[in-house]
């Protein structure tokens, strides 16, 4: 824990940083203390060098700023997940309702998509300005005016217009990272945001198990028709919306020095913005772009990214149909042609709290494939990272093939939740790598490779539009993925040791060095040395 003294009392003597005094920090606690006015004391490690952000993270804590805000940043992008994915567990009866044909509801769950990649855009930059805890609440807030308008919906053109915006709640993301950089040192960060984005995630499997259940409490006993029981289930995601958004923004912090608004009106507010923030406006941010956007292995990742995170998109937005319209008996059994009803084994219900476990696998397993990235990166390196990538996707890959050929139940459900498992690894082992790219500009990296997952989940809408057979859509998905996992053969980082090849990296010629070898045969530096020079010269 961290203690902040009064700059004026003559007991300030340096501060403790998980155990040991640290002097040097002694000014910027003092400088923190002249600027808030205030004793304050954190409930937890922080490291006064790094703005005071949290060095260890305790879950089961509730204490603000730091655990407070973890606890609303993972629970916001929850509540938009579920509000985001609300209708498709619904959408048996929707399509129904509003006479849907099969292109349109795959226009619908395109433009779900489209629409959050616009968002990402703004969300970070409105972040820089305001702070991620006012950026959430207002996302929340104002997205549950789409969730809610749904229900007013009695055509094509106005589920599309819903759809749409719905789908820029997807951009919480952004704000749910950006959130849990602001408040947890180098050292943690990182489980922090697998976490954070992992639980979150789960919004989306939550809602398939909750939503039909709830559209079948309204409807017991023919209450109401099943034209106003879908529309009064979807209230239900947008009051948790609102509810979640106005807490949030009431009991927690933008930052650990405070809110963005009140250090803002003290007239330092640089001091107390985070060290990317501050160090953000030396860099040009064009020439920070470009810079990275050269880099193949950024392309790579994004790919890789939309392999992952944007087939999970996907799959949420078409599994309870799949379920519900491909899963059918015998053709000698009824006629599908004439009497459809009678030829399905699943209810909507039974079909998306299958569709649940899909999404529910968010709980364990994207952390799980972050986690597996740096165990193998403790003892392998960069080249263990890379090995990780490329066993998380090959697994993804087989066992959606597998998915694709699977034609009852027995056999699919084990197969999708293994499924799960692999997509929900490689989102969490791309995002281990992703920091390596370009350790100064980790910013604009991980917005190239972030943005990929949300163009892939819009091309895999597009693929599923263009085969209307959703299993073969399936087996075309694979062969991406599969391609995805063989370039991870092409992923080298520089100063890194590649997966094969001869190794440039900083380790391979320091070793080189001790050697004899410092130099290469033209009396030039080593391939490790110059990969150095350019990072600094690109950053």
């Amino acid at each position: 824990m961290v203690t902040f003294q009064d700059s004026a009392s003559p007991a300030l003597e340096g501060v403790y940083v998980n155990g040991s005094q640290s002097p040097t920090a002694t000014a910027s606690v003092m400088h923190n203390r002249r600027t808030q006015h205030r004793l304050v004391e954190f409930p937890i490690a922080t490291d006064p060098l790094q703005d005071d952000r949290a060095t260890e993270i305790k879950l089961l804590s509730f204490a603000r700023p730091h655990m407070r805000a973890f606890h609303f940043a993972w629970l916001s992008f929850f509540t938009a997940f579920f509000g985001w994915f609300s209708i498709p567990p619904l959408m048996p009866t929707i399509k129904k309702q509003l006479h849907l044909s099969a292109d349109q509801v795959s226009n619908s769950n395109i433009v779900a998509v489209s629409s959050t990649i616009i968002g990402r855009v703004i969300a970070g930059p409105l972040c820089d300005r305001y702070g991620s805890r006012t950026v959430q609440a207002v996302l929340l807030v104002l997205g549950a005016i789409p969730v809610a308008s749904a229900a007013l919906v009695t055509n094509y053109t106005g589920f599309m217009l819903v759809r749409f915006f719905i789908g820029l709640v997807g951009c919480t993301f952004v704000a749910t990272a950006y959130w849990t950089s602001v408040m947890f040192a180098k050292q943690v960060v990182g489980s922090a945001n697998a976490l954070a984005a992992g639980w979150g995630n789960l919004g989306a499997g939550v809602t398939y198990l909750i939503t039909p259940l709830l559209f079948d409490l309204v409807t017991t006993d023919d209450a109401v028709s099943d034209s106003v029981g879908w529309r009064v289930t979807l209230l239900f995601p947008a009051f948790f919306m609102v509810a979640v958004g106005v807490c949030l923004y009431l009991y927690s912090d933008d930052s650990p020095q405070g809110n963005y608004a009140d250090l803002k009106k003290l007239g330092d507010p640089v001091h107390h913005e985070p060290e990317a923030l501050a160090s953000k406006t030396k860099v040009d941010m064009s020439k920070a772009l470009v810079a990275v956007a050269k880099m193949p292995v950024v392309w790579i990742l994004a790919f890789q990214y939309a392999c992952s995170f944007g087939v999970e998109l996907q799959v949420h937005n078409v599994l309870s149909l799949y379920y519900f319209e491909d899963f059918t008996r015998p053709a000698g059994v009824c006629n599908a042609a004439t009497d459809a009803s009678k030829c399905r084994i699943l209810s909507q219900t039974k079909a998306s709290l299958i569709s649940s476990f899909f999404g529910l696998m968010c709980i364990f397993a994207r952390a799980m494939g972050g986690y597996a990235s740096d165990v193998a990166n403790r003892r392998f390196e960069m080249r263990g990272r890379i090995a990780v990538q490329f066993v998380v996707f090959a697994g993804q890959a087989l066992f959606l093939y597998l998915y694709s050929q699977l034609t009852t139940l027995a056999w699919s459900v084990p197969c999708l939740v293994a499924f799960g498992v692999f997509v929900q690894a490689c989102t969490g082992s791309t995002y281990g790598i992703v920091p390596y790219v370009s350790p100064k500009l980790t910013g604009v990296a991980s917005g190239i490779v972030g943005a990929g997952g949300n163009v892939g989940g819009l091309a895999w809408g597009f693929l599923f539009k263009g085969v209307p057979n959703r299993r073969m859509a399936f087996r075309y998905l694979s062969i991406f993925v599969a391609a995805a996992a063989l370039l991870s053969a092409g992923i080298q980082v520089t100063g890194e040791r590649k997966i094969w090849g001869k190794d440039d990296s900083v380790h391979g010629s320091t070793a080189a060095t001790e050697c004899g070898e410092g130099e290469d045969d033209d009396g030039g530096e080593s391939g490790g040395k110059r990969a150095r020079k350019e990072e600094e010269m690109m950053a």
